[in-house]
């Protein structure tokens, strides 16, 4: 333990020192927009119009590994956008490598244009978590001309993850819950809502996206799915799904994290963009008892398996909560079988 100690404290120092002379002009360039009263899904099919309308060289390009994300560069910028659902409004956050004018540049310009209203984003919770995910972005290299500068506390990180992995063994493992037919509110913020309606079968699903509290948000959001049996005969119902993040690999993850303090998580004034970040946290990533006990006790509520021959009544109502990655949310896949012996397959 001394050791890490010492060699965080080095570090850091390098770090501080080392970068800061480097990069001691970057200032930050984030920013983010919520268009009024247009949900994603909207917004990003008007977008892509927009976009296969244009006939010009200079034109932002869809980056095929990030959901609703685009990249811009010319000589003199580049730009970073990421559409994110607010309910039925819509984010939009932008990283810039250039002096970054938020009430007039090309993404206001094309809000004016379509005669859409949008202010500043005003969940502070949601940005922090759209910076976060920018990082992990750049840190995987799937920006384009966007670069992370080097993992200049890889060894340290290492260290602390063997250290983490060492208590997360003697750390009793939980089980799977039952199903439960959860009826209590949710105190999260809704993200997003889909609905579906099978005409056959008569079934309606409405799924609901929320945001945790906690800092599992970094990694899974909290899924709520509410089924109604509109047929006039009862019906059994299966559900599974290829991939959900369960309790174990929440905490597992939330665990491990090294929760890291971006020291100059900052954009330069010059392309190609350079995001310049220690990617360490002062505390050294110790891990917090209390946090992971918050976090379990925010998480367990929507780990709870899927449920099997569940019997849902005419005119019944049953509700499903999940937790989903956020990188790559899987639908759940539903096997619903009415009294008469027919059977509908949904998947949503």
């Amino acid at each position: 333990m001394k050791k890490i100690i010492r060699l965080l404290c080095l570090v850091l120092l390098m770090t501080l020192v080392n970068v800061g002379i480097a990069f001691a002009g970057i200032s930050k360039n984030f920013y983010s927009y919520q268009v009024k009263n247009i949900n994603i899904r909207n917004l990003v099919k008007a977008v892509n119009s927009t976009l296969d309308a244009y006939q010009g060289d200079d034109k932002m390009t869809p980056l095929e590994n990030i959901r609703n994300a685009y990249v811009y560069s010319d000589k003199d910028s580049s730009y970073f956008l990421k559409f994110y659902p607010a309910n039925e409004h819509t984010d939009i956050f932008v990283v810039s490598n250039e002096k970054y004018d938020v009430k007039n540049n090309d993404v206001t310009e094309f809000l004016k244009q379509s005669g859409l209203e949008y202010e500043k984003t005003p969940d502070k919770a949601a940005l922090k978590e759209y910076k976060f995910d920018f990082f992990k972005y750049a840190r995987k290299e799937n920006l384009g001309n966007f670069y992370i500068s080097p993992d200049l506390v890889k060894p340290l990180k290492t260290g602390m993850a063997k250290l983490n992995n060492h208590f997360a063994k003697n750390n009793k493992k939980t089980s799977v819950f039952p199903y439960n037919n959860d009826t209590d509110p949710i105190d999260l913020t809704c993200v997003d809502t889909t609905n579906y309606y099978d005409e056959n079968a008569k079934i309606s699903i409405v799924q609901k996206e929320y945001r945790l509290k906690q800092k599992e948000n970094k990694y899974v959001h909290a899924h709520e799915y509410i089924v109604t049996n509109e047929n006039n005969l009862p019906a059994t119902v299966n559900a599974t799904s290829e991939r959900l993040a369960s309790l174990k690999d929440v905490t597992t993850e939330s665990f491990v994290d090294l929760d890291r303090l971006d020291l100059i998580d900052t954009v330069g004034s010059f392309p190609p963009v350079l995001v310049c970040t220690a990617g360490t946290s002062i505390l050294c990533s110790v891990p917090n008892w209390i946090r992971l006990a918050r976090i379990t006790a925010e998480s367990k509520r929507f780990t709870n398996a899927l449920p099997e021959n569940y019997q849902l009544n005419s005119n019944g109502v049953m509700r499903i909560l999940v937790l989903k990655y956020k990188d790559n949310p899987k639908p759940i896949n539903f096997n619903i079988k009415f009294s008469d012996g027919t059977t509908h397959k949904i998947t949503f």
